[in-house]
């Protein structure tokens, strides 16, 4: 989960901003609407629109009130910031800002910005931000499958002893890296299966920082093991909290 949320707040989304979202209706901005953070009182426009924090639909009626379509592409463009404007659903503060936005000296490639689904539309700010955490999620799993992977190949030997080997095991590891990879970063699938193209550091980072932890951790285990064995009777018995009356 934690790379679920931290991908959301690259994004422009808070953690604390997400809960019950998805269930609340607001009016839908119009495509002119800019997102003004200054505009925190309804205001009443030139034209006689009721305008706050940028949506000049906040004035409708409650018949136009809609949920936002979280799960789909359709409102894909909407600019979230102003849709839960209206009856203060969420404020400026609601919102973080956008790692990816363009500007700066190292904007970053074109795909980590915006999406190819909503046909180049920026990600920060929209649903599709909500796509990218759930691709990230997936990848977290097979970062941590890869940590699953070579500590369960021996019980007490460090993986500098083992090696690796195993050539299905290495296949595996290379398989599941290169299907994922194919899942997110193929434009027809990414309409077919709901993926992303994730951004490289979304990629490793939270996830490989997880898989890490996992990999030093079990290695001392290991050397815990290995320096509580002992030769009884022919046979290596392992004595301490790890591991109590294991026979090999």
């Amino acid at each position: 989960m934690y790379t679920y949320f931290l991908i959301l707040n690259d994004y422009g989304i808070r953690p604390q901003t997400l809960w019950d979202l998805s269930e609340k209706k607001s009016f839908l901005p119009k495509k002119t609407d800019i997102y003004n953070p200054n505009q925190t009182t309804l205001t009443t426009l030139a034209n006689g629109d009721k305008s706050i924090l940028g949506n000049s639909n906040a004035g409708e009626t409650d018949d136009k009130l809609i949920k936002l379509a979280w799960d789909k592409t359709k409102m894909s463009k909407v600019d979230i910031r102003l849709f839960y404007a209206p009856n203060n659903i969420r404020n400026a503060e609601s919102w973080t800002s956008c790692r990816w936005d363009g500007s700066g000296e190292n904007p970053g490639p074109a795909f980590y910005r915006k999406s190819y689904v909503s046909e180049d539309h920026p990600v920060c700010y929209s649903t599709e931000a909500l796509k990218y955490a759930q691709s990230g999620y997936l990848v977290s799993i097979v970062i941590v499958q890869w940590a699953d992977l070579m500590i369960c190949k021996t019980r007490n030997l460090s993986l500098s002893q083992q090696g690796m080997k195993n050539t299905m095991g290495n296949f595996g590891l290379f398989f599941e890296t290169a299907l994922v990879a194919i899942l997110c970063y193929t434009p027809p699938l990414q309409i077919a299966l709901g993926t992303r193209a994730i951004a490289f550091p979304h990629f490793g980072a939270p996830s490989f920082s997880f898989y890490c932890a996992i990999f030093f951790y079990d290695e001392l285990r290991k050397i815990w093991l290995r320096n509580g064995m002992t030769r009884e009777g022919g046979k290596l018995k392992l004595k301490g909290w790890i591991v109590q009356n294991t026979y090999y």
